[in-house]
């Protein structure tokens, strides 16, 4: 899955980062998304506009003309197109045809933020994308809602740091993936999770050994920067270690 598109070699979260992913083999796609001032979805990870943009200030003040008036920092590659800020609209219309599945993180402030999730589960139904989307969130007040609002969809409980607890609390909730960093987990949580029937998406994964190694140990999902690397791995069909 690659993490906000082919972001280890172009503009994160923009739709050439997304094409490049699926025109290297991914599987699937992690993007994140929040809400503009208008209320319009669009993709961005930062509650911030410096890192990604030439402006500055919250995301959540712009309103989507604003915001399309700015264009992605490149990762200085010559020839580059100007990428803009994609809106999630945008991004169901390209990958609708496509065997593709979508990991949709919610960025909200806290767990209270209800406006969002509506958005995005309307705009999935409307696309008819429920058995492609993954929605995730570090928030379990977000998770626990969007399985009320739609028990179908799929949905990742995501952490920074994996123990037995926070597994539990992600099954007791009904989460059908958990999403942990992956440098907090191990062989015990990794078949302790699979004993509640969690399946496991990690992030973010990057370097050669590392990814051989996640392909061998029960991951349902390895999330990575360069997903040309892990698809060259997987195309093998066998990991040297």
């Amino acid at each position: 899955m690659a993490h906000r598109g082919f972001s280890g070699k172009y503009p994160e979260n923009t739709m050439i980062a997304f094409r490049k992913a699926y025109e290297v083999g991914a599987d699937g796609i992690e993007l994140d998304a929040q809400l503009t001032k208008d209320g319009t979805i669009v993709i961005f990870h930062d509650d911030t506009l410096e890192r990604l943009t030439s402006d500055k200030g919250q995301l959540t003040e712009w309103t989507l003309d604003e915001l399309k008036s700015l264009s992605i920092n490149s990762k200085d590659q010559e020839g580059l197109a100007e990428q803009k800020i994609p809106t999630l609209k945008e991004y169901f219309e390209w990958m609708q045809d496509k065997n593709l599945l979508t990991n949709i993180e919610l960025k909200t402030v806290n767990g209270n933020d209800i406006g969002l999730e509506k958005k995005v589960l309307k705009l999935i139904e409307e696309y008819g994308l429920e058995k492609q989307i993954i929605i995730s969130s570090f928030h379990k007040e977000n998770m626990i809602r969007v399985k009320k609002f739609n028990a179908t969809i799929q949905t990742g409980l995501l952490t920074s740091k994996c123990t037995k607890q926070i597994i539990q609390k992600a099954k007791e909730i009904g989460m059908d993936y958990i999403h942990p960093n992956a440098l907090s987990l191990n062989e015990e949580l990794i078949e302790y999770a699979d004993y509640y029937d969690l399946k496991i998406n990690t992030w973010t994964i990057n370097e050669k050994l590392d990814l051989e190694k996640a392909i061998n140990v029960g991951i349902n999902a390895i999330i990575t920067d360069f997903p040309d690397r892990l698809k060259e791995i997987q195309d093998k069909g066998y990991v040297e270690m």
